[in-house]
C-alpha cells in the first residue's frame, strides 16, 4: 500500500481535544459531539503485542477510531493491526496544552496518515513513514502465523 499525508478534520480533531487525559486509550465515537469513552484494560500496545489478528474488547456502538496516549505520536510495528480491524487509529502524545495527535487509516487501498493537532519534527516524519512502509512486511508476517496456527 501507498502512504499518504492528508491534513486533519476540524470534527476529529475536536472529538480528540475532549478526550480526557490519563488513560491508555479511548473510544472515539463516530459522530459529533458525543464524548470520548476510555476503554479500561486495554492498550493498543499490549493488544497487537499478541501473535495474529487484533482481539478488540467491546466497544461502544458506533466508535469510529480509537485514541491512545503515548510518549510520542511515531507508530508502533504491530499497529497495522488496528487498521485491519476496520478503525482508524489516532496517537496523542505531548503535553495536554500542546498535544500532537497524528491519525492512521487506510484510505481506497492505501494508508491514510494525518496530523490532526499540532506539527511533526522531520524526525518524527521520517520515523512514521518507515514504520508505515513496514506495516506490509508484518501484515505478511501475520499471515504467516495464522497459516501455521488456524484457529
Amino acid at each position: 500500500m501507498k502512504t499518504l499525508f492528508a491534513s486533519g478534520a476540524a470534527l476529529l480533531a475536536s472529538l480528540v481535544a475532549g478526550a480526557p487525559a490519563l488513560a491508555d486509550c479511548f473510544a472515539i465515537p463516530g459522530e459529533a459531539g458525543a464524548q470520548p469513552t476510555v476503554i479500561e484494560g486495554f492498550t493498543v500496545r499490549e493488544a497487537t503485542a499478541r501473535p495474529g489478528p487484533l482481539q478488540l474488547p467491546p466497544l461502544p456502538e458506533g466508535t469510529g477510531a480509537i485514541l491512545c496516549d503515548r510518549d510520542t505520536v511515531v507508530p508502533d510495528r504491530n499497529d497495522f493491526k488496528v487498521l485491519l480491524a476496520g478503525l482508524p487509529l489516532m496517537i496523542r502524545a505531548g503535553t495536554p496544552d500542546d498535544p500532537t495527535v497524528l491519525s492512521l487509516g487506510i484510505q481506497d487501498g492505501d494508508y491514510a496518515i494525518g496530523v490532526m493537532m499540532g506539527s511533526l519534527t522531520d524526525q518524527e516524519r521520517t520515523a512514521i513513514i518507515s514504520t508505515v512502509e513496514g506495516f506490509d512486511d508484518s501484515i505478511d508476517e501475520m499471515e504467516r502465523w495464522m497459516e501455521q496456527n488456524p484457529q
